[in-house]
Formats: C-alpha cells, sequence, structure tokens
C-alpha cells in the first residue's frame, strides 16, 4: 500500500484542465497503490497508477490508443470538433514518442554511452544548469522542474547530487564522479525535482531507470515523474511561493512544438511557473549548422535508430524543420527566431546566448573540456535564460 507521504504529496500539482486543485476522488488509497483525483471545479478525473501521476487531459488520453484510426482522421479532417489543431499536434508528438523510451535513453540521453553529438550538447546543457543550481541552492530552497523530461535525464543527476549511495557507477565513472557526486547543498536545499512529459512511456521507463539507479526511495516525496503536457500544467502553489523555481527545457524540447502557438504557449507556461520568483532556461539547436550538421552528423546510425530516417521536403529544410518516419517533428531556430518566442510570451527579462556570446562552464573537465564546449555544442547551441518575478 502506498505510504501516507507519498498519498499527500500527489497534491503537489492541480488540474490539467482548468489549474483548480484537486482532491482524492475516494478520500483514500484503493488497491495495487491506484487512486483517482478529481478536479474540484471541472470534475476532471486523474489517476495515479503504475508508478507515476497521469494528468493528461481525457480527450487526449482517449486519443494516444488510436494511432491508425487518429491518423486517419487527421488527414481526412474528421477530427476538428473534438480536438483542436494545437491538441492534434500534442497527439502526433505523443504518438512519435511511444516506441522510443528505451532507445532514447540508450542512444541520445546515456551520459556516457549515447553518441557523442548528442552527448556533448547535452553534457554542456548538464553543467550549464548544474552551474547556476549551485549558485542559487548557497542561499534558497529551489524546486527544479523539467518541462520535457523524457526518460528522466535530469531527475536521475539531481537525484545522484542529493543522495550519497545512488547512481554509483556514474559516481565511480571518471568522467562522471564529479558532476554526479553528492552534495550537502542538494540534499538540503533542493526541495523538489519534477518532470513532465507527455510520453507515458517516458515517464514509466524513467521511474525504472530511477530504480535502477537506487533513487526510489525519493519517488513523490522530493522526486515527481508526471505525465502531463508542459502547456498546460500547474502546480499547487500551496507552500512554494517562497521556493525559487528553476523551470528548464532543453535539448531541443521547444523545437519539438509543431507550430509557434504551441512553443509561445509552452514559454507562458513556464513563466507562470516560475512566478513568484524564479528562472526559465531553454536550450533549442541552432538553424546556422541545420543543412550541413544537422542533417549529416548529428542524425547519424545511432539517432536514426531512435528517431527514424529523416522524410525531409524542400520546404522543410528550407524552414529548418526535420520530419521523421516516426513522426518526430524539430524546428532549428536563430537567435532571433529564440527571441520572437521570448516576445511574444511576455517574458521581458532574458538573454539569449549563440556561439559568440556562450561561455565555457569549468570545472567539469573530464566530463566536458572548454575546448571540446568550444568546438561541439557552442556552434549549433542557443541558449535562452530568464529571470522571473511577479
Amino acid at each position: 500500500m502506498m505510504s501516507t507521504l507519498i498519498h499527500k504529496n500527489l497534491s503537489i500539482a492541480n488540474c490539467s484542465t482548468c489549474g483548480s486543485s484537486l482532491k482524492f476522488r475516494n478520500g483514500k488509497s484503493q488497491e495495487h497503490n491506484e487512486i483517482d483525483l478529481q478536479c474540484i471545479n471541472c470534475n476532471s478525473i486523474y489517476s495515479f497508477k503504475n508508478g507515476y501521476l497521469n494528468l493528461l487531459p481525457s480527450k487526449i488520453r482517449e486519443e494516444i490508443c488510436t494511432k491508425g484510426i487518429l491518423a486517419r482522421k487527421i488527414k481526412d479532417g474528421l477530427h476538428l470538433s473534438k480536438l483542436s489543431k494545437n491538441e492534434q499536434d500534442l497527439v502526433k508528438g505523443i504518438l512519435a514518442s511511444k516506441s522510443m523510451a528505451k532507445q532514447y535513453f540508450r542512444n541520445v540521453v546515456h551520459p556516457t554511452q549515447a553518441a557523442w553529438s548528442a552527448r556533448a550538447y547535452e553534457r554542456f546543457e548538464d553543467i550549464f544548469i548544474v552551474n547556476h543550481l549551485n549558485s542559487l541552492l548557497k542561499n534558497k530552497e529551489v524546486a527544479f522542474i523539467d518541462a520535457g523530461s523524457g526518460p528522466g535525464r535530469f531527475l536521475i543527476l539531481l537525484g545522484s547530487k542529493m543522495s550519497v549511495n545512488s547512481c554509483r557507477e556514474l559516481k565511480k565513472n571518471s568522467e562522471t564522479d564529479a558532476l554526479y557526486r553528492y552534495d550537502d547543498m542538494y540534499d538540503k536545499n533542493l526541495r523538489y525535482v519534477i518532470g513532465i512529459d507527455y510520453s507515458e512511456e517516458m515517464i514509466s521507463h524513467s521511474i525504472r531507470l530511477m530504480k535502477k539507479y537506487g533513487l526510489e526511495q525519493y519517488l513523490y516525496e522530493r522526486i515527481f515523474p508526471i505525465t502531463g503536457i508542459a502547456q498546460n500544467f500547474h502546480l499547487n502553489h500551496k507552500g512554494l511561493d517562497r521556493i525559487h523555481k528553476v523551470i528548464v527545457c532543453t535539448f531541443q524540447t521547444l523545437g519539438n512544438q509543431e507550430n509557434m502557438d504551441l512553443q509561445v504557449q509552452l514559454l507562458e507556461s513556464m513563466k507562470r511557473l516560475a512566478l513568484p520568483h524564479g528562472t526559465i532556461i531553454i536550450s533549442v539547436f541552432n538553424k546556422k549548422l541545420f543543412k550541413d550538421f544537422g542533417l549529416r552528423t548529428f542524425y547519424g546510425r545511432e539517432v536514426k535508430q531512435t528517431v527514424g530516417e529523416i522524410i525531409n521536403s524542400k520546404q522543410d529544410e528550407e524552414n529548418s524543420i526535420v520530419r521523421t518516419k516516426k513522426g518526430v517533428y524539430s524546428k532549428w531556430f536563430s537567435k532571433d527566431d529564440l527571441e520572437q518566442v521570448f516576445r511574444k510570451a511576455r517574458i521581458s527579462n532574458y538573454k539569449i546566448m549563440d556561439e559568440k556570446s556562450l561561455q565555457p562552464v569549468t570545472g567539469y573537465a573530464q566530463y566536458l573540456k572548454p575546448g571540446e564546449q568550444r568546438k561541439d555544442v557552442f556552434p549549433r547551441a542557443i541558449v535562452g535564460l530568464a529571470e522571473v518575478k511577479s
């Protein structure tokens, strides 16, 4: 039976449909660790089942098991009365993620085994974010939220820094030991680590990985893998207003949103989650190198095995968009493109960094040398950083 503490902590999030508080539908835990939660306002029903909280809206949940039917309905324009264009695009992304979870961690995310083209980029994101957290955690309590958490990369990384006995193979590895090392500052002041991903398969795999790496004790006590749509994720802010929030969206997740409206909505949601005070960190691919680097090198053998063969049209290439046979969509950005999304989301206090302004993060040379940052990451990275205050 689920512990009372975990049962209590499921109320960390609010309704995905209207943003109101959730209540336990039956007042207590049900059998087999299954719990239903109901919105106090619109009566939407959500569930904790199979070890994770599922906050997908009901009309999205109804469609993600009907790939062939949905594809036909979208193609024939028969589904508009039930799903909006944005909802259709979100469902396409969810369906594209269904078959990738295990391969994605191994080939794209794993800190020592993934393809170097992906690993170098992610290693820079890791040390950039940890460096930022280091400065905050010295004198602030922090809640960390990963919008598009995939198989739990940051849940594992930050969990390792809160727990002495977790991630032992990474703590012993000479490349990763400095980054995954236990840090009393994280144990004391990093209150919550929340991962949101719209793929149930990604969230389910992240839970398996957390158990593998010795982090099971933190599940739904300090680390929260949640199936949900980042654009309509709402925190229950009770008790969190005094905590600084760090909201990240990394490794091109913003560019995986299939239209500008969804990209803006994602940043608007991140801004809302960060209030009354917090930090937003965005990392996307630079379209300057789209043709020369993106299609020839980044989408090498391991990545293609995971996301599928590229099926670009000439128009896609002109717009710096990747499409694959598995349904993956990826829009690459210029510095001006990312600034436009920030402005449309009404985020004012921000800076956008590219190859000309990014600076190497020091202190983790075994993980990623400054020269590797300049050579393998900066030419293809654009990073946005914003401070949010009410």
